[in-house]
């Protein structure tokens, strides 16, 4: 199990500290879909993939609904989803239109993080046992998937 990465030059001039630095950038090599992700959850445990595929689904209309209620899910090993508002500012209360100013509304995942005991150190579960390895030059990738922002994913200064 391999994450591939590219290496790319920073050349954001509005960001002077990395400007010019090179960092690398995950890439995918391909959308692992629903069924899928039920077929293969299928092979691993006594469902079938009829019903997983069902779960799945449900789950997702739930999410949604919850979200929508400003709940936050939480998945106990995957991390947690909040409902997400992007607005523009005003200089008064009264100036506040929602239907003029709240321009975005999305979701921010956050994913479960554990403290290993006696160290104090934090990692990420799910992201257990992977290994990081350059991208072959001839791999084909999908399009990259932009943020809800519509904004991809720039580095920041380490």
């Amino acid at each position: 199990m391999s994450v591939l990465y590219r290496l790319y030059q920073n050349n954001n001039k509005k960001n002077t500290k990395a400007y010019g630095k090179w960092y690398a950038k995950a890439v995918t090599t391909n959308v692992y879909s629903t069924d899928e992700l039920a077929l293969e959850v299928q092979r691993n445990c006594s469902m079938k993939k009829s019903d997983v595929k069902a779960v799945i689904e449900e789950l997702c209309e739930v999410m949604a609904r919850e979200l929508g209620n400003s709940h936050v899910i939480e998945l106990v090993g995957v991390g947690r989803f909040y409902p997400k508002v992007k607005s523009t500012g005003t200089v008064t209360v009264r100036e506040f239109n929602p239907s003029k100013n709240i321009v975005h509304t999305g979701i921010r995942f956050t994913p479960t993080k554990k403290r290993v005991t006696g160290t104090g150190s934090i990692y990420m579960p799910m992201t257990q046992g992977w290994h990081v390895q350059e991208a072959p030059k001839n791999t084909v990738l999908p399009e990259p998937i932009e943020d809800e922002d519509g904004e991809g994913d720039d580095p920041q200064e380490p």
